[in-house]
């Protein structure tokens, strides 16, 4: 084998070997991508309810009165 078979077969296998660690990548890109929506969305949601939580009036806890003692009538 001369030099020339030699590298291109180095070739071949650093191309395939490349194409392996892109395709990895894209993957794990992907994959991190979704777990970003996915962690906006909730965070999202979090702070929308927050928000609007806020903003409602609470309402006061209002103490019953006592009820006024009834008198026995006789009749």
């Amino acid at each position: 084998m001369d030099f020339t078979t030699i590298l291109i077969i180095w070739g071949v296998v650093l191309l395939a070997m490349i194409i392996l660690v892109v395709r990895l990548a894209v993957r794990w890109i992907v994959r991190m991508t979704i777990v970003g929506v996915i962690l906006l969305a909730v965070i999202g949601g979090g702070l929308f309810w927050w928000w609007t939580n806020r903003l409602t009036t609470k309402p006061q806890p209002n103490r019953q009165q006592s009820q006024p003692t009834r008198r026995a009538t006789s009749h």
